[in-house]
C-alpha cells in the first residue's frame, strides 16, 4: 500500500473533487501531481472550494491556528528590506554628489575647453597635456602643504626660543 492517495480517485464523474480527495488534500497525502491538479481545480471551482472550506471550518480549533506567530518575523524582514532599500538610495545619492563635486573640481581646476580648440587648426604651440596639468596641480598642493608645515615649525621654534630666553635671563625673585 502506498503512502500517497491514488490520483485516479481524486475526481468524480462530473469533474468535481471527491470527498476522499478533499480529505487527501487536508491530510497532505497527495503526491505533487495530485496536489497541483487539486489546487488548480480549487482555483476555479466554487462548489469544491465551498466543500473544502466547510471541511476546514469543521476541524478542531487547534488545527486552525498556525503553529507559531509569524507577524514578528515578517515585520523584522520588512524592516530589514526597507533599511536596505533606503541605504541603497542614500548610497547612490551620495555617490552622485561626490561624483558631481569631483567633476566640478576638475572643471574648475583644468578649465573647460573652448569650441575653437575643437575645430581643426594649424599646429600651433603644443598644449600642456592632462597628466602634466595634474602633476602641476598635485605638486602645487604638496608645496603649499609643505610651506604650511614649515611655518608651523618656525612658529613653534620661535616660541620655544622665547621661553628659553625668558627662563635663562629673567629673574623671578620678589622685590626685583
Amino acid at each position: 500500500m502506498s503512502l500517497y492517495f491514488d490520483n485516479n480517485k481524486l475526481f468524480d464523474a462530473e469533474g468535481h473533487l471527491t470527498d476522499e480527495g478533499l480529505y487527501a488534500i487536508k491530510d497532505g497525502t497527495l503526491d505533487d501531481l495530485g496536489a497541483l491538479e487539486a489546487a488548480e481545480h480549487l482555483s476555479f471551482c466554487d462548489y469544491c472550494l465551498l466543500r473544502y472550506t466547510a471541511m476546514i471550518d469543521a476541524a478542531p480549533d487547534c488545527m486552525k491556528q498556525p503553529m507559531r506567530d509569524l507577524i514578528p518575523q515578517v515585520q523584522s524582514l520588512m524592516r530589514l528590506r526597507s533599511f536596505r532599500i533606503m541605504t541603497n538610495r542614500y548610497v547612490s545619492a551620495a555617490a552622485a554628489v561626490v561624483l558631481g563635486f569631483v567633476m566640478w573640481g576638475a572643471v574648475s581646476t583644468f578649465g573647460v575647453p573652448n569650441a575653437a580648440a575643437l575645430l581643426p587648426q594649424q599646429p600651433a604651440a603644443r598644449q600642456e597635456r592632462f597628466g602634466a596639468k595634474f602633476n602641476t596641480a598635485v605638486n602645487g598642493f604638496y608645496k603649499s602643504l609643505d610651506d604650511t608645515f614649515k611655518s608651523f615649525t618656525l612658529t613653534a621654534e620661535n616660541g620655544l626660543d622665547q621661553i628659553r630666553a625668558q627662563s635663562i635671563g629673567g629673574s623671578t625673585a620678589k622685590g626685583e
